[in-house]
């Protein structure tokens, strides 16, 4: 890798080439480095630490010495520390707080495939302190599956280097298409694995942590071993003592299955594993630009992603991969995986750029730009918080929040947090709504009830893990984050212990200041629908304990367009909604129309965002009020609030039609008619003083006003109203929009007419529906020449059989028009 020494580097190695292992231990003496450190960056905690012990006992030294880390809560780094393997995070506080890297030589970003938008972020900001003022600071990005080009090109050209690994053949085999579950599938795969002759442990790859207990329950059920077999889960919400256990082999030698989410696909070195099974699929976190809501998907991986998998069975010794897809699913796979910065919340990182001094989406030097909607949302957002003010600069809040290394939203709460108690109570909810719930599935969505059982655990855990269906080990990670984040609100770090009355009417407060925009108003008394302040609709399970609360503050739900479900959130009492909005409360004079009462009513509302929290009736709508509202009635109610007869929609259908048919006439439509009412109509209604005069006005009269004279002749002449036959019968014309001008009229009353008449200029000609003497059509034609001269014989040779008595002559031009019976 002398490369380094004068060009960025972008590595392509296949698996157990030793990106992480071998590689970064060999740079170490690396003179170019003239004695600076090395960051790697490591986008899963997990491997952070378990790369950093290996690398130590490599050296034959303890974590800490020359290799050292830092992930979330825990920190093993000393003056004598040169490699620091870090998660993305770590650096980019870093690089906020010392932009020139002082000591630092080079950064690693590892596993770069996964394209995590902290990852995009830290290689965007550590660019542009390279091109600045560290052209001494070289970085090297790394990868198994990664298009190099793109990257290459990205960072000014850097040198790609490709390298062979040194993984073992591992066959490959995909499942028949069949519709049983995910789980059964897993369960009928590791049957016939564990019946087979190959030995090692499994990892089985999986969606998320639900699939994952899922599959070990049916495994224990279904498996059939002779063997004593360990099932272990690993995903990211287990503590690292957890996810230790499925990194090492059983000291027993007992086999392990592994059920694993993409947390195993890279970096972790998951010794023994000789099979994987692979159910193709993972779980992403999509970010809702409209509702500025977050919802899980599960998707399929990418073509690189199931080599990557697929990899994991061949580190050791000859391994199997099998793929629960069909080959024909795996051609239609994505090349690679969808980079996040597409599909996640922006806001922290849009705060992030802000404090760089990079607050324009254009101006960003984007590896893959976000979609703009999701950019604007994540401003918005920040402006609601109170964190980008009018001059769209950062606020004195977003500064403090910055430094409190979590969401905009958690920060928000810890910092408008007022006296020491209220503070501490946002810490500890700060540490409950920035990891995976303590509670077990099923125990109600109230956040008070995770704050008292924390409390509870705090005095007696014993007695608290009895009482409570807390997890202890999320609970134990809880206390922790709880305590950092008092030190850096400079508290107490002595844990406190809040009782209920201290909760009572903070928690919903304290909760505002996080999510202003979800502040839940209850559609009506039965049935669990509320309303969200930014508009959108989620529901509460008839057994949840917080199911009839007036107001809910929404912490986590899905982001559906109506009717996401609530997952975590608190009540909130009505006083304390309109304590804890205040200034932010719009009040304003409604006047809508009653469609019932057929009239305008007035009222004085208060409004927070879609909410309307009260409102008082008003007794008087001032005179000038009231023509606004008229006027907006009338355009919204047009055709209810007047008397719109047929002879106004037959005026409207015959001008419609001509003006499709003759250039320069006006266009005219129902729409029109609407859009244009200031012009012709809304001048007229400046003495109506009541909804009920509207009806009295002649609409026809007015409407006839809506056209010049000219144009009145020229539709009379060329789209009459009616029709006169050979025997002066007047008919109406039928101006169908489908069949247009249309005359139904009886056959024998059009005796004498030779040719069908001609409108719209003498382009149409009018069709004419021919009746029977039940008045039945019995022939439709625009050709009456052409149907006199030969299907009128037909049709007459037909009809005398069922009207004998009725004339259907043999020279029907020669006969007199009029009534179809003989004389």
């Amino acid at each position: 890798m002398d490369e380094l020494s004068q060009h960025n580097v972008v590595l392509q190695a296949e698996p157990g080439a030793g990106k992480s292992t071998v590689l970064p231990l060999s740079l170490l003496d690396s003179r170019w480095l003239k004695g600076k450190k090395i960051i790697m960056l490591e986008p899963r905690r997990v491997a952070v630490k378990s790369i950093a012990y290996y690398l130590a006992d490599k050296l034959g030294e303890k974590v800490g010495e020359r290799i050292g880390y830092q992930v979330k809560n825990d920190r093993n780094i000393s003056e004598d520390t040169v490699l620091e393997i870090v998660t993305e995070g770590i650096l980019i506080r870093r690089l906020q707080n010392d932009p020139e890297l002082k000591g630092i030589g080079l950064v690693i970003f590892d596993e770069f495939h996964l394209r995590s938008i902290q990852s995009d972020l830290s290689l965007m900001l550590s660019l542009e302190v390279q091109q600045t003022i560290r052209d001494d600071l070289k970085l090297l990005v790394m990868s198994a599956t990664i298009d190099t080009g793109m990257i290459s090109r990205y960072m000014g050209g850097a040198k790609v280097i490709e390298c062979s690994g040194r993984t073992f053949p591992v066959s490959v085999s995909y499942a028949v298409p069949n519709k049983n579950s995910i789980v059964t599938q897993v369960s009928e795969a590791l049957n016939i694995v564990l019946k087979g002759n190959a030995s090692g442990d499994v990892l089985v790859f999986l969606s998320g942590q639900a699939d994952i207990n899922r599959c070990i329950s049916k495994a224990k059920e279904t498996v059939d071993t002779n063997t004593e077999v360990l099932f272990l889960p690993l995903y990211g919400s287990l503590t690292l003592a957890q996810q230790e256990k499925a990194l090492v082999p059983d000291p027993l030698g007992k086999r392990r299955i592994i059920f694993a989410t993409n947390i195993a696909e890279t970096s972790l070195t998951i010794e023994c594993v000789t099979c994987v099974i692979d159910s193709g699929l993972e779980k992403i976190l999509v970010y809702d630009p409209i509702s500025g809501m977050t919802r899980f998907e599960t998707q399929f991986i990418s073509k690189a992603s199931a080599e990557q998998r697929k990899g994991r069975a061949g580190r050791t010794q000859a391994g199997q991969c099998i793929r629960l897809w069909d080959e024909h699913k795996h051609r239609s796979l994505n090349d690679f995986q969808l980079e996040e910065v597409l599909f996640t919340d922006l806001t922290s990182v849009l705060l992030e750029l802000y404090q760089w001094g990079v607050g324009r989406y254009e101006d960003v030097y984007w590896l893959t730009p976000p979609p703009k909607p999701n950019y604007e949302s994540a401003k918005k957002t920040l402006i609601i918080l109170g964190m980008i003010d009018i001059d769209n600069k950062l606020t004195d809040l977003a500064h403090q929040a910055l430094g409190l290394g979590l969401s905009p939203r958690l920060s928000a709460m810890l910092l408008q947090a007022k006296g020491t108690t209220e503070q501490g109570i946002a810490c500890d909810l700060a540490a409950i709504l920035s990891d995976r719930d303590i509670f077990h599935n099923g125990s109600g969505v109230d956040i008070t009830d995770r704050l008292l059982a924390v409390q509870a655990y705090k005095y007696d855990r014993k007695s608290a893990l009895n009482s409570y269906p807390l997890k202890r080990s999320g609970v134990e990670q809880l206390i922790v984050s709880s305590v950092k984040y008092r030190r850096r609100l400079k508290l107490d770090e002595r844990i406190p212990i809040f009782s209920l009355a201290d909760l009572q009417g903070l928690v919903g407060k304290l909760l505002l200041y996080a999510y202003p925009d979800r502040l839940a108003k209850k559609r009506n008394h039965s049935d669990g629908r509320y309303k969200l302040s930014n508009g959108r609709g989620v529901f509460l399970f008839e057994d949840d304990p917080l199911f009839g609360s007036d107001w809910l503050v929404v912490a986590d739900c899905d982001a559906q367009k109506e009717g996401g479900r609530i997952y975590s959130a608190n009540s909130i009492s009505t006083e304390s909604v309109f304590d804890s909005l205040d200034e932010k409360i719009e009040e304003r004079d409604s006047f809508v129309f009653d469609v019932t009462k057929r009239t305008i009513i007035g009222r004085k509302i208060k409004k927070y965002g879609a909410l309307e929290l009260s409102y008082k009736m008003l007794s008087r709508i001032p005179p000038e009020v009231f023509q606004n509202c008229l006027q907006q009635v009338v355009k919204d109610n047009f055709f209810d609030v007047f008397n719109w007869t047929n002879q106004c929609d037959d005026f409207v259908s015959r001008a419609k039609w001509l003006g499709e048919h003759i250039d320069g006439f006006p266009k005219i439509s129902k729409e029109n008619i609407i859009n244009t009412l200031d012009q012709w109509l809304l001048p007229y209604l400046s003495n109506v003083d009541s909804i009920q005069a509207l009806r009295k006005l002649n609409i026809f009269d007015l409407l006839l006003g809506y056209m010049s004279w000219d144009d009145k002749q020229t539709l009379s002449r060329e789209a009459p109203e009616k029709y006169t036959t050979p025997s002066n019968k007047i008919l109406p014309i039928i101006y169908d929009e489908q069949k247009g001008p249309t005359v139904s009229v009886q056959l024998q009353e059009m005796f004498g007419q030779v040719d069908s008449p001609m409108i719209g200029g003498g382009r149409v000609a009018i069709r004419f529906e021919l009746l029977s003497p039940a008045l039945r059509p019995i022939q439709t034609t625009s050709d009456l020449r052409n149907f006199w001269r030969t299907s009128y014989f037909d049709v007459a040779k037909d009809m005398r059989g069922k009207y004998p008595k009725h004339r259907w002559p043999d020279k029907p031009m020669l006969e007199k028009a009029g009534r179809s019976i003989k004389m």
